[in-house]
């Protein structure tokens, strides 16, 4: 399951094709038919804070489920969670944008269930040189939780993940990749790499 698309533009997410040409024997440039395409390195991403969080950016549905899977280990097991559906989360100068278009089958000791969520949680936010503070945050979020065809309340599984964006007070680190941020699972903080928008 993919997002929409954010209506910023994602500069650092530009990819460049290359194709080879050569010149035929009458002065016609001809593309020779033995050269492939080659991809230009991605735009070289910023690594000085705070002007690396800038941009669009994915949170992969592999990143979400070490991050999910968090929450198990903290639980000793008792919450299991699979994930499917990537997740978005984009900054400007200003303000941040955090976009989940997840599914999630969740399994507990008692019941097993799927669980949807959608939407964006957006608002102003500061950075210092390690830390992100979120501030007026607008939550605009569908979620279901479905066990054996039945709605359930998803807040009481998601807690602040409904209610709030998990980026709130974390650290962050600029790498190579995209920022590190570390993210509330609601038992504590986990890092979570950002990579462009593609």
């Amino acid at each position: 399951m993919r997002r929409a698309p954010l209506a910023l533009t994602a500069s650092t997410a530009a990819l460049l094709l290359l194709v080879g040409c050569t010149t035929s024997s009458e002065g016609d440039p001809a593309v020779d038919p033995g050269a492939t395409a080659e991809p230009t390195a991605p735009e070289t991403l910023s690594l000085e804070p705070p002007e690396c969080l800038i941009g669009e950016w994915t949170i992969t549905q592999e990143e979400l489920q070490v991050f999910y899977d968090s929450v198990r280990d903290a639980t000793d097991g008792a919450v299991t969670f699979v994930v499917e559906g990537d997740t978005g989360l984009s900054f400007t100068e200003a303000d941040f944008a955090y976009t989940p278009d997840l599914t999630l089958t969740i399994t507990t000791p008692a019941t097993a269930g799927v669980a949807t969520l959608s939407g964006s949680i957006a608002g102003g936010y500061t950075a210092d040189t390690t830390t992100v503070t979120t501030a007026n945050e607008t939550v605009d979020v569908a979620y279901d939780y479905i066990v054996d065809g039945v709605a359930q309340d998803a807040s009481v599984i998601f807690g602040n993940a409904v209610l709030g964006a998990p980026i709130n007070g974390g650290d962050y680190e600029c790498t190579p990749a995209g920022p590190l941020i570390s993210f509330d699972n609601g038992f504590g903080r986990v890092p979570v790499q950002l990579v462009p928008l593609r």
